[in-house]
């Protein structure tokens, strides 16, 4: 029989379809316009962060990761499809930061660098994100944005071990979502404007 932590990884699971499900709706009827490298270069860091994760113990708290590259990965493909493809020198950073993460782990068998490193890099790689949402914050998705907000604590207390290597990434992506959302709706405010 299932744990609480085995259901919370579950709800955690199913949130982050949830929320996808809506962003990709977005996507679909014109209103969402995904940067197509910058979800690329979540995606990678999202694998790197998975398997790191799982080595230190995550369990099912880490399902959500595995979940998130995946569908990050499928997005950037939608957005190379429609060509919103632009390289921004924040995107090349974070993907370097993302190499040289899963190369300190490499080197030290100790996960934490990589956790470190991938952290650092989504935060950085949604600095275009940023930008995005106070320039044009109609093509973004709040609400699939704000899902995050709350799915990745549930995720958080699904970890099987709770230590910074297994916390840190997920508590980074709350933090990146809840900045998207602010400006996201800053922005919506500020210009008066209903979307489409």
């Amino acid at each position: 029989m299932a744990d609480y932590k085995t259901y919370l990884g579950i709800l955690s699971v199913a949130l982050q379809l949830i929320s996808y499900s809506i962003y990709f709706t977005g996507i679909w009827k014109g209103r969402t316009k995904p940067h197509a490298f910058t979800w690329m270069v979540w995606g990678f860091i999202s694998v790197i962060a998975f398997t790191a994760i799982i080595s230190a113990g995550g369990g099912a708290g880490a399902w959500v990761l595995g979940i998130n590259a995946l569908l990050c990965l499928t997005i950037s493909a939608i957005g190379f499809k429609q060509k919103r493809v632009t390289y921004d020198l924040y995107d090349w950073l974070a993907l370097i930061g993302g190499l040289l993460g899963v190369f300190l782990w490499w080197q030290t068998k100790d996960p934490l660098y990589a956790v470190i490193l991938v952290a650092l890099s989504d935060s950085t790689s949604a600095i275009p994100t940023f930008r995005k949402a106070y320039r044009l914050p109609f093509e973004e998705n709040a609400l699939a944005f704000s899902i995050g907000i709350v799915n990745y604590p549930i995720a958080i207390l699904a970890l099987r071990t709770l230590n910074i290597t297994t916390w840190l990434y997920p508590a980074t992506i709350v933090l990146v979502d809840a900045i998207i959302v602010a400006i996201i709706f800053f922005r919506r405010r500020q210009l008066g404007k209903k979307p489409m």
